[in-house]
């Protein structure tokens, strides 16, 4: 037979021998006569000995080698007939690379690793020639030559069994190491070795050299709770096996024998010596020069600290939604032939894994914390993904970042409360339930305010109003069921959600209300034809004009609130979010969107109070979208129909609590058929003049205002003095002509000043009233001046 060796590039064929259980019996044999010629000193000077010899071993060995023969055929046949045998099964296998094919958005191949039973896979190609030979000369030398099972090995293996008189040697190739991996156990016993063989030989014949080593690589041991190349050069070198040097390679080639034992991190000096051994071996089989051997040698063995750090990238999650919507386990995708096409945005997804991996955050123990990224589009199509640690992608309570989603939005969609809703901010009991602010109480505060700064107790108030029924409807379009409490507004969700599932909640905020599950894949295609598209919808929450309102007061949240961190020179809306309590935090979060994209950034561990929301989350936040808007700016959300902007009064909002209209005051957004209709009131405050009993005296009297204090002043001469009043009383004689204006004070703060009126001095009573000439000069003197 043939097989084919690729090195550095070139590909050569290689002829080789096909083995059968009877070399190993010829190999016996052969090596027994050899040690009998050697024991009696047979040679051409005694040839009566060497004719006798000649004779009679080859008759003894015919009749041993048959009895050999047919002795090993009933017994593998009796192993194959046994209820204990285990049949081949080419998907308890890593054939990974083999035919599935998996695209970006744009067509080109996702360079992701995959996953079999969520453990990283490589393809062989992907590998430098000293890393995949390095296992191949120390486990397996002649691995391109034999059939599964080498003979010269096996053979040597029974002599030293035999000599001890146990079952210490296995002589197991790397053909038969994937098969103990793969469908056997751990048992030492002949029964089990010989199926072992069996399904050696069966799985060279199904598949080539470099397919098994492939499969090999990415199933093997390594300690650490690492199972295959990628996730162990990850594990103790911090890179990708792709990336692995001789040394480092040499080293992952040695410490599979016993990774206990072996490993750097076990013993260094037994791993070195290990490694050397290995590169030896490399060298001898022309693997690697001898000066790269030297080299090799040469270099210090360091590795990174453990960590129960496991990743899961874009691949992981393209394959487990691919598998649901085929019905189809890892294993049989992975051999199958279909053609994925993913939403995946290579240069954003290697962006995004970039910044994660160089994110530190630690817990109160030093342990990196857990990490999960999502980047979707605005219609839940994932462009980019990171997980790191094993619950990153589990559920858990969201925080605040569920204010928006269950509380605010649904409150604005009921038309139970605008942005400029007045709300008390200050303890209160809810019948036993007591909510408290992560800071100080600020007493009266608009729903915006509330929402800017993450206030509790205005949530809570907000959901008492809304009622839990209610919120329920909404949180039921979203996919979240069971009975809610108060709780719900802090963002205590019945069963937690997972960070696709909020990143589906605030496309219904970025998407105008239609709320859109995660998705990966795109498209699947066989040699038969397409056999998936994504056509999902999203499904309608919130009204358009209720998401553009929401979407205001989170872009206050960056630029003013909790989410600071994240303000850049564009818009941005998002919603911090904290879980914990006086002694530590476990959840910290920032859930957001641009007008293009939708994201989602959730550190979890055991963190002291430091961190939080509007930190390390912030931050990552941050990085990503300078890289995502690099080159552009999203542009600002637009505002939909049904919606406008009023201004309102702020001395009447802030201390009467009231919604009024004004030309200068406080901007918020309304929708039409909820917003206010009172204008403030034209304030127009009247002198009431009234005449004493001496002719030309005067009595001016001024309104009384509440709140208000009134300053009369008078011209004489062309100057103004201020005129003192008594409860808004002032009583002259009028002996000249006098004019005079008020102001208006309220709360200390000028609002009002009257127009000037003039009195002519000795006029007759009846005769105050101003002429038409008089009245256009004064300013219709009649609205502001009664006679007595």
């Amino acid at each position: 037979m043939h097989t084919t060796i690729s090195k550095n590039g070139i590909t050569c064929e290689v002829h080789t021998s096909t083995y059968n259980y009877t070399n190993i019996f010829y190999y016996l044999f052969a090596k027994f006569s050899r040690k009998i010629n050697k024991k009696f000193k047979i040679t051409d000077n005694n040839i009566v000995m060497k004719t006798r010899f000649f004779k009679i071993v080859p008759i003894l060995a015919c009749i041993a080698i048959l009895f050999v023969v047919i002795g090993a055929t009933v017994f593998v046949s009796s192993v194959k007939n046994s209820s204990n045998y285990t049949n081949f099964d080419g998907n308890k296998l890593n054939q990974v690379y083999s035919n599935l094919v998996v695209l970006d958005d744009n067509g080109s191949t996702l360079n992701e690793v995959m996953y079999y039973k969520n453990i990283k896979q490589v393809p062989l190609s992907s590998l430098q020639y000293h890393t995949y030979m390095a296992f191949v000369a120390v486990e397996d030398k002649r691995f391109f030559i034999h059939n599964g099972i080498d003979a010269k090995r096996v053979a040597g293996a029974l002599l030293k069994n035999v000599k001890s008189g146990s079952f210490k040697e296995g002589a197991s190739t790397i053909s038969q190491q994937l098969i103990k991996n793969t469908h056997l156990d751990n048992s030492k016993n002949i029964q089990r070795k010989v199926n072992e063989m069996l399904l050696a030989v069966e799985l060279e014949s199904k598949f080539s050299k470099e397919e098994i080593l492939e499969m090999y690589l990415n199933t093997i041991y390594f300690g650490r709770n690492a199972y295959g190349i990628e996730n162990a050069a990850n594990g103790y070198f911090g890179k990708s096996a792709s990336e692995l040097d001789v040394s480092e390679s040499a080293i992952l080639a040695g410490m599979i024998k016993a990774p206990n034992i072996y490993a750097p991190d076990k013993n260094i000096t037994k791993c070195k010596a290990r490694r050397d051994l290995v590169l030896d071996l490399m060298l001898q089989q022309g693997v690697i020069s001898a000066e790269q051997c030297n080299q090799a040698k040469t270099m210090e063995i360091s590795y990174a600290p453990q960590k129960q750090v496991a990743e899961k990238t874009y691949m992981y999650y393209v394959l487990k939604e691919a598998c649901q919507i085929l019905n189809m386990t890892e294993g049989q995708l992975l051999n199958s032939n279909y053609t994925i096409e993913t939403y995946c945005k290579q240069n954003i997804q290697q962006e995004l894994c970039n910044i994660a991996r160089q994110d530190k955050t630690i817990d109160r123990n030093g342990n990196l914390s857990s990490l999960a990224c999502v980047l979707a589009n605005n219609n839940g199509k994932v462009i980019a993904c990171y997980m790191r640690g094993e619950n990153a992608d589990s559920k858990a309570q969201v925080g605040s970042t569920f204010k928006p989603i269950a509380v605010y939005a649904p409150a604005l969609n009921e038309k139970i409360i605008t942005q400029a809703s007045p709300v008390l901010d200050e303890p209160t009991d809810f019948n036993g339930y007591t909510p408290q602010n992560a800071n100080a109480y600020n007493g009266w505060v608009t729903i915006k305010h509330a929402v800017s700064k993450s206030l509790n107790v205005p949530a809570v108030k907000t959901l008492n109003c809304l009622t839990i029924p209610t919120a329920e409807k909404y949180l039921n379009k979203l996919g979240f069921d069971g009975k809610q409490n108060l709780s719900l507004a802090l963002g205590n969700v019945q069963g937690g959600a997972t960070p696709f599932e909020l990143a589906k909640c605030y496309t219904a905020l970025s998407n105008n209300g239609e709320a859109s599950e995660a998705k990966f894949v795109k498209s699947i295609t066989s040699n038969k034809g397409q056999v998936y598209h994504d056509n999902t919808k999203g499904r309608h929450v919130y009204a358009p004009t209720t998401t553009f309102l929401m979407t205001d007061m989170l872009v206050d949240v960056v630029n003013n609130g909790t989410a600071t961190a994240l303000k850049k020179n564009y818009q941005i809306a998002a919603k911090t979010g904290t879980v914990g309590n006086k002694q530590g935090n476990t959840d910290a979060i920032i859930a957001g969107y641009t007008s293009e994209h939708t994201f989602v950034i959730w550190h979890k561990g055991q963190f002291t109070n430091q961190t939080n929301g509007s930190n390390a989350p912030c931050l990552l936040a941050s990085t990503l979208l300078d890289k995502l808007y690099a080159t552009h700016k999203p542009d600002n959300f637009v505002s939909p129909k049904g919606v406008v902007k009023l201004t309102l009064d702020k001395k009447s909002l802030e201390t009467h609590q009231q919604q009024k209209i004004a030309k200068t005051g406080v901007d918020f957004w309304f929708d039409q058929s909820n917003k206010p209709t009172e204008k403030l009131e034209e304030i127009c405050y009247d002198y009431t003049i009234k005449c004493t009993q001496l002719h030309g005296g005067i009595l001016l009297e001024l309104k009384d205002v509440e709140n208000g204090k009134w300053e009369l002043l008078e011209e004489t001469d062309g100057r103004w003095q201020t005129i003192p009043l008594v409860n808004n009383r002032y009583q002259c004689e009028c002996m000249q002509n006098c004019t005079f204006f008020a102001k208006l004070y309220v709360d200390g703060q000028f609002v009002y000043q009257t127009p000037k009126v003039e009195i002519i001095a000795n006029r007759p009573l009846d005769e105050q009233t101003p002429t038409q000439q008089e009245e256009e000069k004064h300013n219709k003197i009649l609205d502001y001046w009664y006679i007595g």
